[in-house]
């Protein structure tokens, strides 16, 4: 059974955090079900991205962590526009965890000389290095930058059901 835990944050966006990661795994990952996903709500704005992925001991295991501030109240009202791109920050990670538990992107140590390598798998079922490409030429960023609106709109319209 997957397993989703969120750390950080104010209770409020803990559940709608949650609610987000339950619906990515719903539309990208229904048949999944060993998962593993620890969300954690902190400040990495201060490390130069709204949100990162990180794959842990195995295909199944990832820590997220997504900059809790994004939706702070402004004048006494909520930030909406930060309130959708707090959204679509989860989105986008969930697509990085989708990548990785399908073997779509693969991280590959190597010894020391080598490195870690990023390898993404091509239409033919062979894996190509795209460790030194420029992160909006990666295949994997630009497939999450795609996905993450439509999965956004998707999980907005589910609440109004």
């Amino acid at each position: 059974m997957n397993q989703v835990t969120v750390i950080g944050g104010t209770k409020k966006q803990r559940q709608l955090t949650e609610n987000v990661v339950w619906y990515c795994i719903s539309e990208l990952m229904p048949r999944h079900s060993t998962l593993e996903i620890e969300v954690q709500l902190t400040k990495c704005l201060d490390e130069g991205a709204y949100g990162f992925c990180m794959q842990m001991n195995s295909d199944r295991e990832f820590t997220i962590e997504v900059d809790k501030r994004m939706h702070k109240f402004k004048n006494g009202n909520l930030n909406l526009s930060g309130l959708k791109r707090f959204i679509q920050t989860i989105c986008h990670e969930m697509v990085h965890v989708y990548q990785t538990a399908t073997g779509l992107m693969v991280d590959r140590v190597y010894p020391v000389k080598l490195g870690s390598r990023k390898l993404w798998k091509t239409k033919d079922g062979s894996y190509v290095d795209y460790t030194h490409t420029s992160w909006s030429k990666q295949p994997w960023e630009r497939q999450a930058v795609r996905m993450e609106g439509k999965l956004a709109k998707g999980f907005m319209k589910s609440l109004v059901k």
